[in-house]
């Protein structure tokens, strides 16, 4: 699995950009998971249906399921850990993109700024691989515009395995469709 961070202040075009790469990542032929850091909190299920009601009642887990896709909600005991996650529920995936998780260094990352952000502020130079600005800024770390999809992809595709190649299970990949 090729895993990378998007990281950025908030406003700066993480969400967007994602959404643009998900879609030129599947057309390559990859297998796609996002997880999306949420220190705020978060809500799947906001107009107050029942696995709502469930989990404010006190559930520990709450999974929704339809013929379409599967939703679990559980209550975190401990620290949230992305290495964990990934490998226990994206192992099959060939790249795992996640959004935000600035202080997690489970990931290499990759810098989003916004027309009014400056670069290099936020990420350790040992994590950072690349910045996306349009403002051309980036220091010695491969640049690429917003618009660069294609590009960023490519960039993606040619990043080692994480970690250092190693999965669970054996280490057994699922066949690309």
């Amino acid at each position: 699995m090729k895993a990378i961070s998007f990281v950025g202040n908030s406003g700066s075009g993480k969400t967007r950009l994602l959404a643009r790469l998900i879609p030129e990542l599947k057309k390559r032929g990859h297998t796609v998971a996002v997880v999306k850091h949420c220190p705020h909190g978060f809500s799947l299920d906001p107009r107050r249906k029942d696995s709502r009601r469930f989990f404010e009642a006190g559930a520990d887990g709450v999974a929704l399921v339809s013929s379409e896709a599967t939703a679990v909600i559980k209550r975190n005991g401990l620290p949230t850990d992305f290495s964990t996650l990934a490998r226990s529920h994206f192992e099959d995936i060939d790249i795992l993109l996640v959004e935000g998780g600035r202080a997690k260094k489970d990931f290499k990352k990759i810098e989003v700024l916004g027309k009014n952000d400056r670069p290099g502020r936020m990420i350790p130079a040992g994590e950072l691989i690349a910045v996306v600005s349009d403002q051309g800024e980036g220091g010695v770390r491969p640049i690429f515009r917003h618009s660069q999809v294609k590009e960023i992809a490519g960039f993606l595709e040619s990043q080692p395995e994480w970690p250092s190649d190693r999965r669970p299970h054996g280490g057994k990949r699922r066949k690309k469709r």
